[in-house]
């Protein structure tokens, strides 16, 4: 007789039976903090422009004007005196003829 001496054997079977398993998995979240900072804000300003504009105006001006005079001028002298005369006349001096033209 025979003896039958018996083989391992491994077989693999599918079972459709719900399995749950637990994994942990380590993921980095980001974190928002508050952070007080400084920012330059754009800001509506008023500015007061004073225009300058030139206008016409009529102005009396009083102007200095120069006034012609007619004025009779003396007969020039005729010399001067550094020759002895016969009429009185002192040496130094001017002194005219009034003659009877004149």
């Amino acid at each position: 007789m025979e003896v039958e001496v018996p083989e391992e054997e491994e077989i693999e079977v599918m079972v459709s039976v719900p399995v749950e398993i637990e994994v942990l998995k380590e993921r980095k979240v980001p974190v928002t903090m508050m952070v007080p900072v400084e920012v330059d804000v754009p800001v509506e300003v008023d500015h007061e422009i004073t225009e300058q504009r030139a206008v016409i105006e009529e102005v009396d001006v009083t102007v200095p004007v120069a006034v012609e005079f007619e004025e009779m001028i003396p007969a020039p002298p005729c010399h001067w005196h550094d020759v002895k005369h016969s009429h009185d006349i002192r040496v130094g001096l001017t002194h005219t003829h009034h003659h009877a033209d004149n």
